[in-house]
This record gives structure tokens, sequence and C-alpha cells, in this order.
């Protein structure tokens, strides 16, 4: 049994088998010393993962990605060891089927991207029921509301009156999130990377104006 886990064919797994295991090694060590992984991983996070409850209608940029991937209903870690638990169950089960019906194993650079396209899609499936099962931390609950007069940066497009574009603005618990924004008026534009001011909501986007740092 052991030799088939740690067979070539079998080195993607094992790698992310053995991730898992780290990760929740470090998380228990954590636990009992007060730090949590879970907690500096959303922290030092390259991508903002938290978004505006409302963006229901959001079809352009990260966005729509990020919420089938269940990015924005889940902790990082949790994530993230989701993701490698099914890559490596998914990985060790098709070479296990390959050796029993075709006598060999599948070589990684063969079954390795078969296996992360099935793994993200069993993340996006698993993910859905196990966020409603995970305790919500009600304190931290922000009113979309409240993003009046924020500075927020566009991620993705140009912002027109009639073509909102994608930004991300961060609340006043250090929380990102990615909203909607069109200018105020039809002569202006916002284009990518550009900072702007929060005006009112909209519908399902947010009217803003540039930002014009004193």
């Amino acid at each position: 049994m052991l030799e088939f886990l740690l067979i070539n064919a079998n080195t993607p797994y094992a790698i992310a088998l053995s991730f898992v295991l780290i990760l929740a090694f470090l998380e228990g060590v954590g636990l009992v010393i007060g730090f949590s992984i879970s907690s500096l991983l959303d922290h030092i996070s390259p991508i903002d993962l938290d978004f505006d409850a409302d963006l229901e209608v959001a079809q352009t940029g990260l966005t729509p990605l990020l919420g089938w991937l269940c990015l924005n209903k889940l902790p990082l870690l949790i994530w993230l060891v989701l993701l490698l638990t099914c890559f490596s169950l998914l990985g060790y089960s098709l070479n296990y089927l390959s050796y029993i019906y075709a006598g060999g194993l599948i070589a990684p650079i063969i079954s390795a991207p078969i296996v992360l396209v099935a793994s993200l899609f069993s993340t996006s499936l698993l993910g859905r029921p196990l966020a409603r099962l995970l305790p919500k931390n009600e304190t931290l609950a922000v009113s979309t509301g409240s993003f009046s007069g924020l500075a927020a940066k566009i991620t993705v497009g140009t912002a027109k009156l009639n073509s909102p574009a994608e930004a991300v603005v961060v609340d006043q618990y250090s929380q990102k999130h990615y909203v909607m924004v069109a200018p105020e008026f039809a002569e202006e534009s916002f284009t990518q990377d550009q900072q702007v001011v929060l005006l009112r909501k909209s519908g399902h986007f947010w009217l803003a104006a540039k930002f014009d740092p004193i």
C-alpha cells in the first residue's frame, strides 16, 4: 500500500497529501499556542477574497470565477485543504483504477492536469454545503451601505456611466470587497488601477467620483 502511495506516478498526489497533513499539524500547534494559520493566510493572501454580498449580477473580472470556486465562502486555509484533499484523493483513485483495469499507472504529466480540473469542480461542489456548516462571524458583518465615502481602486476594465467596472474597496475592518462602479457623469470614465471615491448605491453598482488626494 505504501509503495503505491509513494510510487513516481503518484508523486503530485503524495505531495498534495503531505501539504494537507503539514497544514493540519501547523493549525493544531497554532491553536495550542494561540496562533492561527488560517488568519495568517487570509491576511497575507494576494487574492481579494471578500465580496459585496449584493453583487449578484457581476459577471466580469475575477468575481464570478472566485465565487464559483467558493473562495468568497470559505476561509483560505479550509479552501486550500479541501482543494489539496480532492486533488490527492482523485489522483490516487484515477491511478488505482488505471492499475486495476489497464495494468499500469498514468504518468503525472497526463494525469495531473485532468485531476486538477476535476479537483476544482469537486471543490466548487463540496465547498457550498461546507460553507453552510461553518460558523459565521457576525461581528464582522458589514452593510454595503457603509461604503459611501470610501476610496476604491478599479481592478478590471474601464468604468463608464452605462458600463460599470469592477473595483476593490477596504472596509473599516480591513476586509476587502469587490463592487461594481460607474462614474456619476456621462463624460467621465475610470480606467484600471485608477482610484475613485464611492458616492452612493444605484441598483447593483456604485456611482463614484475621481479620487483627488490632498
